[in-house]
């Protein structure tokens, strides 16, 4: 009776060996080599960035794409309607509507940090204040996850946690 539970334990972790194997050797890795997530060296601490929902400015005119990204999110946060929200590839929670939410009519953000997970995946930790709830996602520190979007970033996630 062992024999045969040792013999099939064997035989099965043969056949995954060669499974993983297989799939090593056919599957082709995503290389991001052209997208530089080392941003850490600009200095973003200094500084904090104000939007209003009723006076969004159209262009970014932070000098890091991955800021950009935050800052489009942002936007998105105040007006859902703005200009490429909708079609954008943000979190769908974005665009709710249910006035218990309590959207936010104006939203700061402050990066204080920046954390590559890997090659694309990429956290930007900011320190948020608002005017609104909106999930708790626009006060204190909010975290944006982002993955590489083209030349650029975009928004993959949100999340907040305590300090």
């Amino acid at each position: 009776m062992y024999k045969k539970i040792a013999v099939s334990f064997v035989f099965m972790i043969l056949i995954l060996a060669v499974l993983y194997a297989w799939k090593t050797r056919t599957s082709e890795p995503i290389i991001v080599s052209d997208l530089n997530p080392k941003v850490a060296s600009k200095n973003f601490e200094d500084k904090v960035y104000v939007y209003k929902a009723d006076k969004l400015p159209s262009t970014c005119k932070l000098n890091s794409p991955m800021a950009c990204a935050v800052e489009f999110a942002i936007k998105c946060t105040l007006n859902p309607d703005f200009n490429g929200c909708r079609d954008s590839k943000l979190p769908k929670f974005i665009f709710m509507t249910d006035e218990a939410l309590e959207r936010p009519s104006e939203m700061s953000f402050q990066i204080v940090k920046i954390k590559q997970i890997n090659p694309d995946l990429i956290e930007i930790h900011t320190d948020s204040t608002c005017d609104g709830k909106w999930f708790g996602l626009c006060q204190g520190r909010i975290i944006y996850v982002l993955t590489p979007l083209g030349e650029g970033w975009r928004v993959k996630d949100i999340y907040a946690i305590e300090i």
